[in-house]
């Protein structure tokens, strides 16, 4: 399922596998869909598009809002898109299309009354930034934070939220420059599928300024794929905007879910947990921290081939991962009885499970190509013992072989 987007004369396309979501905004550094109006916010709106095909559009803060069939969208709610809607990012229209089913949204002229209803919200956000910090945060602070972090560190920030102390989270980074900084701790610099990734941000203000948002991002960075990489998950720490203090110190606990079917970090593959501080009328802070990325599931087989003696070599991951090709070598002695020399090999993730593609290509012995398709639940892969997957794969692969 894939879903095109236009605003302007810029335009993507969504793919709900490879390419699921897309930031809006003009901020050329952290948005793909651009749009260099003055009523669109440097980082305006988020635009998913989930397996089953839906896509949902959600507001970051806006200035002058996300509006569908005239109605504002309130901050970080998902609304779904669905044909026949009108969507405007500020003044400017937002088309959607369907290829497949040649659904679309409707493009016309913005009416005068939608037009007053902007002006009405972009007066009511600038009326909410005169208000001072430690205000809002008192409200936010009544109570504990929620979470097992809420209860780290001694010292309570305006954000009502507890210093992350350097010994508890000791992986840290920071950025800054004249408007504040920003720090992103981890506990640990290594995750792996399915991982829950948490952390804090710190944000200290080094002047008075008006805060529209921070954000956190964990992104994939691939030589062959997107330059700005590919953000699997984000999630909006504070929404703003609010009056930041010179000296003021904001601690904020987030959480990020890492994907299934990841890239092992390596020579063509990175990533990292990416913050940004949102500045309105000023430069922007961000900060980055590189991790490390395990795929236990890759690994569990490689390490099943090797109780047999066949020697995997590396599996690349395809650009956005859930899918791997390499080569494995039986031992000289089975090689040369067999007449072959390499065994191609993909994995693919299928949902809840795991599909492993083994082709050994025409030899003298073979008068046709061989392969086989077996099929792994994740669950099971994960939690059985490495000499029963052996096993299974020595039984799959003499059946190939015919030996």
């Amino acid at each position: 399922m894939t879903l095109t987007l236009q605003l302007g004369t810029q335009s993507i396309t969504l793919d709900a596998l490879s390419n699921p979501r897309v930031m809006v905004g003009r901020d050329p550094t952290y948005c793909t869909l651009l749009g260099n109006d003055a009523s669109i916010s440097r980082h305006h709106a988020e635009i998913t598009l989930d397996a089953k095909g839906t896509a949902w559009i959600r507001d970051w803060g806006s200035s002058n809002g996300t509006w569908v069939n005239g109605v504002a969208l309130q901050r970080g709610v998902p609304v779904a898109i669905q044909a026949g809607q009108q969507i405007f990012l500020g003044h400017v229209p937002l088309a959607a299309s369907w290829p497949r089913t040649g659904g679309a949204t409707i493009i016309g002229e913005m009416s005068g009354q939608l037009r007053a209803m902007i002006e009405a919200h972009k007066a009511a956000q600038q009326a909410a930034a005169q208000s001072s910090l430690p205000a809002q945060a008192g409200a936010q602070s009544a109570g504990p934070a929620s979470g097992s972090m809420a209860a780290i560190g001694a010292t309570i920030g305006v954000g009502g939220s507890a210093v992350p102390k350097p010994a508890d989270f000791p992986y840290r980074r920071q950025g800054s420059n004249e408007n504040g900084a920003l720090l992103i701790a981890l506990a640990r610099d290594t995750y792996e599928n399915d991982d829950k990734l948490e952390g804090f941000v710190e944000f200290t203000a080094m002047d008075d300024e008006s805060v529209a948002s921070i954000v956190v991002e964990l992104v994939e960075f691939h030589k062959k794929g997107p330059s700005k990489g590919h953000v699997w998950d984000r999630m909006l720490v504070r929404q703003g905007p609010w009056k930041a203090k010179k000296n003021e110190v904001l601690p904020l606990p987030f959480t990020l879910r890492v994907p299934p079917g990841v890239s092992n970090s390596g020579k063509n593959v990175h990533w990292e947990v990416r913050g940004y501080v949102d500045i309105d009328w000023a430069f922007d802070i961000d900060a980055q921290s590189d991790i490390n990325m395990r795929n236990v599931d890759i690994e569990r087989l490689r390490d099943a081939l090797g109780g047999l003696d066949y020697r995997l070599n590396e599996l690349e991951p395809a650009p956005l991962g859930q899918r791997f090709t390499g080569t494995f070598q039986p031992p000289a002695q089975l090689s040369q009885q067999l007449g072959i020399s390499d065994v191609n090999v993909t994995v693919e993730y299928l949902g809840t499970n795991l599909q492993m593609h083994l082709e050994v290509e025409k030899t003298a012995l073979f008068k046709f190509d061989r392969e086989i398709k077996i099929v792994f639940e994740l669950q099971r892969l994960r939690s059985a013992p490495k000499a029963e997957i052996s096993e299974y794969l020595r039984q799959q692969i003499d059946g190939m072989m015919r030996r």
